[in-house]
């Protein structure tokens, strides 16, 4: 984690650190943007036709997608690239994060508020839950950096303030707090709570975990598909686990 040279990147990109967006004058957003710079310094590796897709990032025989909304649809990129090349998804979260409204007429953005959610290992681990075949793949690397965030978002939803399903129009990163990575079976087993008894259920990690259950329950699918986690079948109305 290069800080200085993130800071950098952040500065020069076209909004630079907390400076407030434009209504629709650039197409690619800019945390987008900005990962690709980080993690690929040189652009004849942007943008690389590889298998029928094009890659974000392709340098050698590793491939780099930077996946800002999620896992959604990466099932074909990932048979395509597998067989062939080492494949690296990176899944930024918010750590923290401040929170700004646009008003769609009249383009005033609001003063920016701390939101009290914040995303982290757990997160990441239930993104992958939409790749839940591929989880298991040894050439598989899945990268979550922790940003402190500015996020605006359009009052362009339903009820008064326009505010309930509203969609989010950009996310500015302004630090960069943290790495999580998911390559080895121990960087998935640092995720399982030390807490736990030898056999446990799904409301024994959310306690261990400090998650909801409903977190938990696809969290530990893909322990399961990684291996990790072993499923011991129900006991009563309970589905039962074990370590691997």
């Amino acid at each position: 984690m290069d800080r200085a040279r993130f800071f950098d990147i952040v500065r020069a990109s076209p909004l630079g650190v907390r400076e407030r967006p434009g209504i629709g004058t650039y197409k690619e957003k800019q945390l987008h943007v900005i990962l690709k710079k980080y993690l690929e310094d040189d652009p004849a590796y942007h943008e690389v036709e590889t298998n029928g897709f094009i890659a974000d990032i392709r340098r050698g025989d590793l491939i780099t997608e930077v996946e800002t909304s999620g896992f959604s649809g990466l099932k074909p990129k990932l048979s395509a690239y597998l067989p062939e090349y080492s494949v690296r998804l990176v899944h930024p979260l918010a750590g923290k994060k401040y929170v700004s409204w646009i008003d769609p007429e009249t383009r005033e953005i609001s003063s920016r508020n701390r939101s009290p959610k914040k995303e982290g290992a757990y997160d990441l681990l239930f993104e992958m839950v939409r790749i839940l075949p591929f989880v298991a793949e040894k050439r598989l690397t899945v990268l979550g950096p922790v940003f402190e965030m500015d996020e605006y978002r359009m009052k362009d939803g339903w009820g008064r303030d326009g505010k309930r399903g509203s969609h989010r129009y950009e996310r500015i990163p302004v630090d960069f707090l943290d790495v999580i990575e998911l390559s080895t079976d121990d960087d998935y087993r640092r995720y399982i709570p030390d807490s736990l008894p030898e056999v446990f259920g799904v409301k024994d990690f959310a306690l261990g975990a400090k998650i909801h259950v409903d977190l938990a329950r696809p969290v530990i699918r893909v322990m399961e598909a990684r291996g990790v986690i072993r499923s011991l079948g129900k006991e009563g109305r309970s589905l039962r686990f074990s370590r691997s």
